[in-house]
């Protein structure tokens, strides 16, 4: 149960500055996912929490702020967090603009409104660049997901350039579900050693889905190339999350 907690908070535990000196026109134009750490208060309960993602839509609304939205819930408990808000940006500016707004004139409001139901840490909050990697057949309409994150270092001797040819052969395996994809993700801050090399994310729509692109893909070379040439924390199904739409 603590083996995630540590990895999680070793990888995402920032030791310098965030780096933000990126252009102008990358800012503008480079969506970004960021995930709030959230802890469940002595009021959590599926209703309350309706209520809080509610009023929360509404205060988007008002503030005018271009994001789609998700809640994930771990498949294992960690004394970290209970769930992950995540956010995805249009980009790091809009990302910037809404936090400011928020801060300014409506985070009163919002610590009242989710008192005792849930509260948050903004020294966890981690925001990510992300790359897709293979996008989906078919888009998931359903409002709900499962995905899976890997921590990976490259074993030594290998590089950057043998996750790209992992990537082009994975891309190219044939019999994976028609909602599966996934995407690598940069953090935009330093992190704790273990510092990974790259962060994989895969994402299906359902656990079923899931079970069975895992199978297909036992039954490939694939594994083995995993295992000469890269090291995945925290195992081989990686850290899994429920996720639920709440904003699209």
């Amino acid at each position: 149960m603590k083996k995630l907690t540590i990895l999680l908070t070793s990888i995402f535990l920032i030791n310098a500055c965030s780096d933000n000196q990126e252009s102008a026109q990358s800012s503008e134009s480079q969506p970004m996912v960021e995930y709030v750490w959230m802890k469940a208060g002595p009021d959590f309960s599926e209703e309350n929490l309706s209520m809080v993602v509610g009023y929360w839509n509404a205060m988007i609304d008002e503030m005018g702020c271009t994001l789609n939205a998700n809640i994930l819930t771990p498949d294992n408990a960690n004394d970290g967090f209970d769930f992950i808000w995540a956010h995805i940006w249009t980009s790091e500016s809009a990302r910037d603009n809404c936090w400011e707004n928020w801060g300014e004139n409506y985070k009163s409001d919002w610590d009242t409104t989710i008192d005792g139901i849930m509260k948050y840490d903004l020294d966890n909050v981690y925001m990510f660049k992300p790359t897709v990697g293979k996008q989906p057949k078919m888009e998931n309409n359903t409002g709900s997901f499962v995905n899976s994150f890997y921590f990976c270092t490259f074993n030594e001797g290998y590089s950057m350039s043998d996750l790209d040819s992992y990537k082009q052969a994975l891309n190219n395996t044939e019999g994976f579900s028609d909602y599966w994809w996934y995407v690598t993700l940069e953090p935009t801050f330093e992190p704790a050693d273990p510092k990974p090399d790259f962060v994989w994310l895969d994402i299906w729509r359902s656990s079923e889905d899931e079970s069975s692109d895992r199978e297909n893909w036992s039954q490939t070379n694939l594994p083995s190339v995993v295992e000469d040439k890269f090291n995945c924390l925290p195992d081989a199904d990686g850290a899994g999350f429920s996720g639920k739409v709440i904003r699209s």
